[in-house]
């Protein structure tokens, strides 16, 4: 059986240039959950509705920009979209904007929401419904998994045009050591062959490396190890796989105030994330950033659990680095090397 990979993702710099950047095969049964903030959309206004008399040639709004990166780097293929960090109102809010525009640039978005998302923005999410008839994808907590039976009746999408989203966040490894009893649970799904497709996704790839040792970390794919142990258990219905492929969805570096360590994360193979973590640029024991960035480069290439992907644009980018003309890479362009080596490694070892 053919398995959907669900990548969750911020949309920052990094992340589009990675998603651009996979090959055709990196591709198929590849459906990217895209959680925009309000940082990455650059309108914090509450939307206004649409104008009786729209100008002959309208100015290209934040919802035509973000289209067009979509269209860019992903296509027309199905994504699902999470807006719930924008403003609105009941009435309007920046998904509607964004979902007339993706429409008219022929994208093929599915709106995502959680179940603690915004009164606003569950309205538009509804709207999105009535008026794409594409349904939505539903992102749930374990908490929500196992109180579904309270909450369901007040579910207003039908579970037939719903995608359910199991979201464990940094908990896989809990799941995990709670054997059989979890697994039942996720057995036990309410309504399970109801849902259009059910994913249980999280990732444990921490924002910030402090308390780490300078140097490399292994930290386990506890969620892809959580996945295949609750396929080996049973659940009488399909399970697709999602993570971070990054650090989550809500997490943020934005202000945290610099010089920060120079830090690189790259998967080598189907049981680690590999945690580059180094220092400061500036100050006592610092060392420059190009430096840094070539050792990295360096570590991964001589990694010896590294599973070599020819077609990977990420792993070209980090063994051309170890040429001293070319450019050593920065911070997001790093990250665009990280997430799109995954997301290849990722989709290449699932079924």
């Amino acid at each position: 059986m053919i398995n959907t990979y669900v990548p969750i993702l911020r949309w920052k710099q990094g992340e589009r240039i990675a998603l651009n950047n996979l090959s055709a095969t990196g591709r198929i049964d590849v459906t990217p959950h895209l959680v925009i903030s309000q940082a990455q959309y650059g309108d914090t206004k509450l939307p206004k509705a649409e104008p009786k008399n729209p100008p002959k040639k309208p100015p290209v709004t934040a919802a035509d920009y973000l289209a067009k990166q979509l269209l860019d780097a992903w296509g027309p293929t199905k994504f699902y979209l999470d807006a719930a960090d924008l403003p609105g109102t009941p009435a309007n809010h920046h998904l509607d904007n964004i979902g007339a525009s993706a429409n008219a640039a022929g994208l093929h978005l599915v709106p995502s929401v959680k179940r603690s998302s915004p009164p606003a923005y569950h309205a538009a999410i509804q709207r999105r419904i009535a008026a794409d008839n594409r349904g939505t994808a539903l992102r749930i907590s374990l908490g929500d998994l196992t109180s579904m039976n309270t909450w369901f009746g007040s579910w207003y999408c039908p579970p037939a045009d719903t995608d359910l989203i199991i979201d464990v966040a940094n908990s896989a490894a809990n799941v995990l050591a709670l054997g059989v009893p979890a697994f039942q649970a996720f057995a036990n799904l309410y309504q399970a062959q109801a849902w259009r497709s059910v994913t249980v996704a999280g990732g444990n790839i921490p924002a910030m490396l402090t308390g780490y040792n300078v140097g490399p970390t292994l930290l386990p794919r506890a969620e892809l190890d959580l996945w295949n142990a609750l396929n080996a258990h049973g659940l009488g219905y399909n399970l697709d796989f999602g993570d971070y492929a990054t650090i989550g969805p809500d997490a943020s570096t934005d202000d945290i105030p610099g010089p920060v360590p120079i830090n690189a994360k790259y998967t080598p193979n189907n049981t680690h994330f590999l945690v580059l973590h180094g220092v400061k640029t500036k100050g006592p024991g610092s060392v420059a950033r190009d430096v840094q960035y070539r050792s990295y480069a360096a570590q991964i290439i001589q990694f010896a659990g590294r599973i070599p992907l020819a077609t990977c644009w990420g792993d070209g980018q980090i063994n051309a680095i170890t040429n001293p003309g070319n450019s050593p890479g920065s911070p997001a362009t790093w990250v665009s090397y990280s997430v799109n080596r995954h997301i290849e490694l990722t989709r290449s070892q699932l079924p």
